[in-house]
This record gives structure tokens, C-alpha cells and sequence, in this order.
């Protein structure tokens, strides 16, 4: 077996103190609870007496399961040693120092609830957020340089946030060394030796090899028509130890998402999307089916001016609001998106019905306690399992977390 040199212990030590003191928890149940209670690390899965509809909605059975209650917060990640943003132009001083900044610091409250039903987990997931974030890295026109450029992934302040929320779970597969005691921290592996451009220093992968973690990832923008998050998992990597050592992978299944860029116009050199959706207005994606009907328009050519040239007709954003950066309505999406598997798949198979009620995000989320499949966790009747969360809010890698959590599953 081997293990991993390079491992930030202070990275590490951040992560241990903020997940496993809980210092951040707050009771948010009253005395009106039934007398369910509530914890801050242990989630107890209830046997329901009825399953719900699996609809979003918080059906009454929900009230027979006691809630987890915490706060998931913004740890430090370690420097940066190399730009992560095209526009900085290799410009390590346009970026902020920690990998995690400009949300570090930040604390997001949350709920989790538990059952089953002898075949499947469910969850309802709660957290507080005021924004729906939907504005994922859309292409804007640069008037100064007569370019379409894209708002940048990773935040470089606080007004330069142009994501989409998301969440991820973590679950041992087996029996990974360490994960009973650490979760999500022994996956996450620090001052990464060789970044390339683009490459971060922080990576998740198994500490050593042979072993694996069911990793479960919702993406607002990129699984609304899929209602499902990307099923997958986290392994050992033979190049431990460097930046290109990305551990995490997707289970076979569709991909319900694609990159709507970059078209490159072989004459003029400018790139831009590669779809369009003429006039439309406030748009985060494109679907497959809008592309397939003709709704979107393939660019076929960028003029040097940055005028786009689409399937029946023009583009001119000089001079146009509408196309500026950070405000304009009519900014076009970075992804092209399709249902996937829906939950036919190993991909698909952990479903989602996620709900934004204006204050905060209310989900419901359904696997089967035992998939078959390898790369999953099974959850047990019976037993207790380690696990992690996290909640980007508005973020590419900026998430919150809470580690040291346990789920027991009622019998």
C-alpha cells in the first residue's frame, strides 16, 4: 500500500477543528418538535410508517425524523501557487491568496433529515440561502478588447461570483483507512507538487491504493432537467502527490451536461459560444432539446469586432448593455444540458428534487440502500456510517463543510 507525502497538516487541522468541535451549532427546533429532538453530528435514519412522495415537498411523515442541525463553514485550503483564471493572464496578484477566498469565513445553516423504507434512503436537505444562483461563468463581450470572454470560474472577490449552488456528500465504500475518524478530510490532499495552468494545488483522491468513497455531486444549474446529482467516487491516483492527481471520477451513466464553448472562428481567430438563443433574456443554459428544434442557433463565424454570425441571422453587441459583464441580461450560458438517465443509470441513480423557496434550498433525495454497483456505499439496516457534507454557495470550489458526521439506520 502507499501513502501519500504531501499532505497539509495545517490544512487538515483547519478542517478537524471547524468539523469535529461543532462549535457553530445552533438549536433551531423548539418545543413544539414532538419531542423528536435533534443532534449536530448524528443523523438517525427513521423507518417511516409511510414513504413520501418523492416530489420536493416536505410531506407530513417527515415530522417522525429527528433533524441534524449545524452549520456548514469556509475552511482555509492552502495558497495558491499558480493562476486558476484565464483572465489573470498568469497574474498570481489579480487572484485572491487562499484557494477557498472570497468565501472563506462564510457559515451556511442547514437541516437534514432521514429515512427509509426498506429499500430506499431518503433525505431532505435544508439549508439557508437567499439566492437562487444560477449566473454560471457566462460569456460576456469585453468592449474594450472586442472579445467574448467568460465571467470567471473561481471568484477573484467578492463581486466576482458567477456560479451556480451545489452540494456533495461523502461515504466510505468498505473500510478506507482513517475515514471512520476523519471523513472527507483523509480524501483531501494539499500542497500539490507540478501545477500546470489552470491546476489546483488541493485534490481529492484515496489515501492509499485499492480503496474508495461514494461521492455524491448536485449542480443547480447543470442537473435541472436531470433531477439527479453526479453519482461517483473517489479513488487512489499512481500520481499522488502532484496537481494532476484528480481522484474523483462519475459512475457509468449520460452525462447531463456539456460545455457550450468555444467556437473558433477559423478566418478571424475570435471565439466565443458555440450555441446561442437570439433575444432570449436572463438564461443560465441551453438544453439539448432547444438545440435539436432549432430554438438555439449554432454560431457559424465572430467577426473581429465580436459580431456573431449564427444559423439566421447576427449578433452585434457593440454598443449593447445587454452583453456587458456582470449585468447584462442577455449574457449567453457556459452549458448545454439534457435529462441524462433520471435515475436509470449509475450516474443518474441518486435522485434529486430540489426546491428554492426564496430563503433557502429544500431538497429531496432518493438511492437505493443497496445499488449492487461497487462504487456505491450501502447503507445497512441496522448499522452506522460515517459521513460528510458540503454547500457551495455561489462557488466553484468555495464550499462550506462539515465533517464527523454519522448516520445510523434505524431498523
Amino acid at each position: 500500500m502507499k501513502t501519500p507525502k504531501l499532505v497539509s497538516a495545517l490544512f487538515i487541522m483547519a478542517i478537524f477543528f471547524a468539523g469535529c468541535t461543532h462549535d457553530d451549532y445552533v438549536p433551531i427546533t423548539g418545543p413544539d418538535d414532538g419531542g423528536i429532538g435533534e443532534s449536530p453530528d448524528e443523523l438517525l435514519v427513521k423507518k417511516f410508517s409511510t414513504a413520501p412522495t418523492f416530489d420536493g415537498d416536505i410531506d407530513d411523515v417527515w415530522s417522525e425524523a429527528r433533524p441534524l442541525i449545524n452549520k456548514a463553514t469556509v475552511t482555509p485550503a492552502g495558497d495558491r501557487e499558480i493562476t486558476l483564471n484565464s483572465s489573470s493572464g498568469g497574474d498570481l496578484s489579480l487572484e485572491p491568496t487562499d484557494l477557498m477566498d472570497p468565501y472563506t469565513g462564510e457559515s451556511y445553516s442547514y437541516s437534514l433529515r432521514g429515512g427509509h423504507d426498506g429499500q430506499y434512503l431518503y433525505l431532505l436537505f435544508e439549508w439557508e440561502d437567499d439566492t437562487d444562483s444560477q449566473d454560471r461563468e457566462s460569456w460576456f463581450f469585453n468592449p474594450i478588447t472586442s472579445k467574448w470572454q467568460q465571467e470567471n470560474k473561481y471568484a477573484n472577490h467578492k463581486n466576482d461570483k458567477f456560479y451556480e449552488d451545489k452540494f456533495g456528500f461523502m461515504f466510505p465504500i468498505g473500510n478506507p483507512a482513517g475515514f471512520n475518524e476523519g471523513t472527507c478530510t483523509v480524501t483531501c490532499h494539499s500542497g500539490l507538487a507540478d501545477p500546470q495552468p489552470g491546476e489546483k494545488v488541493t485534490r481529492h483522491y484515496m489515501k492509499n491504493e485499492g480503496e474508495l468513497a461514494d461521492f455524491w455531486h448536485w449542480k443547480r444549474d447543470r442537473h435541472a432537467l436531470a433531477e439527479a446529482c453526479d453519482d461517483g467516487f473517489v479513488q487512489w491516483e499512481d500520481d499522488f502527490g502532484k496537481a494532476s492527481a484528480n481522484g474523483r471520477k462519475n459512475d457509468e451513466g449520460i452525462s447531463p451536461y456539456a460545455n457550450n464553448q468555444t467556437f473558433e472562428d477559423a478566418v478571424t481567430g475570435m471565439k466565443g459560444p458555440k450555441y446561442v438563443i437570439p433575444n432570449r433574456e436572463n438564461y443560465y443554459w441551453i438544453a439539448q432539446s432547444e438545440i435539436d428544434g432549432g430554438t438555439a442557433k449554432a454560431v457559424t463565424a465572430i467577426a473581429l469586432d465580436g459580431t456573431i454570425t449564427h444559423e439566421g441571422g447576427t449578433i452585434d453587441p457593440n454598443g449593447d448593455p445587454a452583453y456587458s459583464q456582470g449585468f447584462g441580461n442577455k449574457r449567453i450560458p457556459s452549458i448545454i444540458i439534457n435529462p441524462a438517465g433520471q435515475g436509470n443509470d449509475g450516474r443518474s441513480e441518486v435522485q434529486v428534487k430540489a426546491i428554492h423557496t426564496g430563503s433557502g434550498w429544500q431538497l429531496e433525495i432518493r438511492r437505493l440502500l443497496y445499488t449492487g454497483d461497487p462504487t456505491d456505499a450501502e447503507f445497512k439496516i441496522g448499522e452506522t456510517i460515517p459521513f460528510g457534507l458540503a454547500i457551495f454557495n455561489n462557488a466553484a470550489i468555495g464550499h462550506g463543510q462539515t465533517n464527523f458526521l454519522s448516520m445510523k439506520i434505524e431498523n
